[in-house]
């Protein structure tokens, strides 16, 4: 019921604004960020963080759809994928999680679909098709679309839809012009307005309407410029704006306004900059603000802005990632963050609430290798403390050696190395018990070590040290198992322990002891199937890997050097390269390592007799320095460390004193400090731990 209420709020504060009534009292906050991947064939979803973004994993929308436009209803309730190979695919928004459910029907067999946008009134659903702009009736309970109709509109290739909804707007690439439609309010039927087509500059890519629905905005792929237009609030015609176009960077094409209407942004995907404009608010002319914002090695071929905050969101296509840009109160843009996309991201939608994502820290989760149990406990949230929780201890397998929980909590798995099985469990979100799925355990190779889910819960890994590879799962609708076709996968390096997903669920990376190297493998976003794409080479013999939450930077532990190796990640490839000064000392004898949620730091657990080893990460680089403070002793043959997501709590196994450390987190020191109550008991020989939030 919580979340009906911020579905409401928002409804209302796009209807208020569209008849012009004061929303000041209503307040908007953005929660989700849903990411096209045209080549990719995915919807990456991520939570919104302040100025940051978090991976929640995906949608896969289909073989070969391409998805490339994406629009959010108001009511937050639907989201929309426009597919050049699919049509139009529906998905049901969790309000809680972000996660998407496909409608019932979808995806709609319209054919190639360029553009889509959402009628204010959230009745209609427009398209653009390449030759045609259609509109769709939307069925409010079930989020199913049907046709109402089409127009004419010469290779239309986006759409844009007056405030009130009134009007609709799509850019015709190849007869250089712009298309006028009344909509009939009732029926969403299109009829073309007075003078419609109206002339363009060459190659125009995107409509965009500023706030006050007083201009629409046009880039000129090849013109490097922006068309301005007036429009009449009564019959939908347009007339340029005096002084238009305005120029451009190279190939312009995608343009936003920011939420104010004070400022136009034009993403050029020629010279991969974005340029920004004052918007005279009498005449709708642009004045520069300052120079155009360099993106990189990548076109920005999406641009969305923030509908409460002074951000811009940028998807850099090529090199498959996310920028957050801030804005400042003169308009000029300024570096916030980045994050990586499944694929090359070409187009942003944003889901909004009454407040903003929180998490907080809610369970622990460790298995026993000797006890070959689970135990859990609550977490006390203001001081970090465990509690046992009733039922527990539950069986697990024989010698489960690793334990890993997907993103929201949903499941536990456990790689069982003595009798080759992974286990896999149901958890009760509001007491924490868990429950056998249908069929656990599940048959493994030879001594499965370790466990790795992806974020969205949709596949598991397992790793097999004596037969050499690597075991993979699906993740069904009834929560059981099955096999991955192809499964298991020979392993390219020797003696595979450690393993790590990377956020977005593209890539999979494998620790070979034996070998001293690390395998990398491409998922396939519908299969699960791994494909071997390189391998790089570690220091000494590598135990544990872990990837930073932004998918930039991986580290592997060695356990005979007492060295961390520190590797880029390449965006589209996954490929690993040695960041300089890697590998970096100070480890000591390592059996586990993790990073830090907020990717500010890296800490090690060593053995012998015990410590936990902190470094601060360094963003730009990937670098790793040794914390002042560090090491940090009251461990004892720390098997495995798990953070919360707040950042507040580090939880730690002690292999040979079965019990579990707690420690507190100084966010700006990074140093450790028990919690009350620390050490808990355990069963014996704790092995692997995870820790379960909530996400509110």
């Amino acid at each position: 019921m919580r979340y009906g209420g911020s579905i409401l709020v928002f409804s209302i504060t796009l209807l208020a604004s569209a008849l012009g009534q004061s929303t000041s009292t209503l307040r908007l906050v953005p929660r989700f960020a849903y990411v096209a991947n045209d080549q990719d064939d995915t919807v990456s979803i991520f939570a919104i963080e302040k100025a940051k973004l978090r991976s929640l994993g995906y949608a896969y929308v289909g073989a070969g759809s391409g998805p490339r436009a994406v629009a959010v209803t108001p009511s937050q309730r639907f989201l929309y994928a426009a597919n050049t190979g699919a049509g139009i695919s529906g998905y049901a928004i969790d309000s809680t999680t972000g996660a998407l459910t496909p409608v019932q029907g979808s995806p709609f067999a319209t054919g190639p679909e360029f553009a889509v946008a959402v009628h204010p009134s959230e009745k209609f659903l427009i398209s653009a098709n390449g030759s045609n702009i259609c509109s769709y009736m939307i069925d409010a309970a079930t989020g199913s679309i049907r046709l109402v109709g089409c127009a004419t509109s010469d290779s239309a290739s986006s759409v844009g839809v007056y405030r009130s909804g009134s009007f609709v707007y799509a850019t015709n690439e190849r007869s250089n012009s712009v298309s006028a439609f009344a909509i009939d309010p009732t029926t969403g039927v299109l009829i073309a307005a007075p003078g419609s087509p109206f002339a363009a500059g060459s190659n125009p890519k995107a409509a965009v309407i500023d706030p006050s629905g007083n201009y629409l905005y046009v880039p000129n792929g090849g013109g490097a410029n922006v068309s301005a237009y007036a429009i009449n609030p009564g019959t939908g015609a347009l007339t340029q704006v005096p002084g238009s176009p305005f120029a451009t960077g190279s190939t312009p094409e995608s343009a936003a306004v920011n939420h104010s209407g004070k400022f136009l942004y034009v993403g050029n995907s020629g010279d991969k900059t974005v340029s920004a404009y004052a918007i005279n608010a009498t005449s709708g002319a642009l004045t520069p603000i300052s120079a155009a914002f360099g993106t990189g090695t990548s076109r920005p071929l999406g641009l969305t802005v923030s509908p409460a905050d002074p951000l811009l969101y940028v998807a850099d296509h090529d090199s498959n990632e996310v920028l957050i840009l801030g804005i400042s109160k003169t308009g000029a843009l300024f570096y916030e963050s980045i994050i990586r996309s499944r694929g090359s991201a070409i187009s942003i939608a944003l889901a909004s609430g009454n407040h903003p994502v929180a998490y907080g820290p809610k369970f622990v989760y460790e298995c026993n290798a000797s006890s070959g149990d689970i135990w859990g406990y609550q977490i006390t949230a203001t001081s970090g403390a465990l509690t046992p929780l009733s039922g527990f201890p539950l069986r697990a397998g024989n010698s489960p050696w690793t334990i890993a929980s997907d993103f929201f909590g949903k499941f536990l798995f456990t790689a069982n190395s003595g009798d080759d099985r992974v286990s896999a469990f149901s958890i009760n979100s509001q007491t924490g018990a868990i429950s056998a799925v249908s069929g656990s355990p599940y048959v493994a190779g030879m001594r499965p070590y370790a466990v790795a889910v992806d974020n969205g819960a949709r596949y598991i890994y397992l790793t097999n040290n004596l037969s050499n590879t690597i075991s993979a799962y699906a993740v069904g609708s009834t929560n059981s198992l099955a096999p991955v076709p192809g499964s298991p996968f020979p392993n390219s390096g020797s003696a595979p322990l450690g393993l790590a997903i990377d956020p977005r669920g593209k890539f999979l990376y494998v620790a070979n002891a034996q070998s001293s190297t690390v395998s990398i493998y491409q998922i396939d976003a519908g299969t699960g199937i791994l494909t071997d794409v390189g391998s790089a080479p570690s220091d000494g013999d590598p135990v544990a890997v872990t990837i930073d939450p932004l998918g930039r930077f991986l580290y592997a532990a060695s356990k005979s050097s007492g060295r961390v190796t520190a590797y880029a990640v390449d965006g589209p490839s996954g490929q690993l390269v040695a960041v300089r000064g890697s590998p970096f000392p100070g480890a000591g004898l390592a059996h586990s390592i993790v990073v830090e949620p907020s990717s500010k730091r890296v800490y090690v657990g060593s053995g012998n007799p015990g410590s936990i080893s902190g470094y601060n990460l360094f963003g730009n680089t990937g670098s790793l320095k040794l914390l002042p403070t560090s090491p940090f002793d009251g461990v004892s043959e720390p098997y495995s460390l798990s953070f919360d997501l707040s950042d507040s709590f580090l939880y730690v196994t002690n292999g040979s004193a079965n019990n579990v450390s707690g420690f507190a987190i100084d966010k700006t020191t990074g140093t450790l400090t028990p919690v009350l109550g620390s050490p808990f008991p355990s069963g014996t020989i704790p092995a692997s731990i995870t820790v379960v939030d909530t996400l509110e």
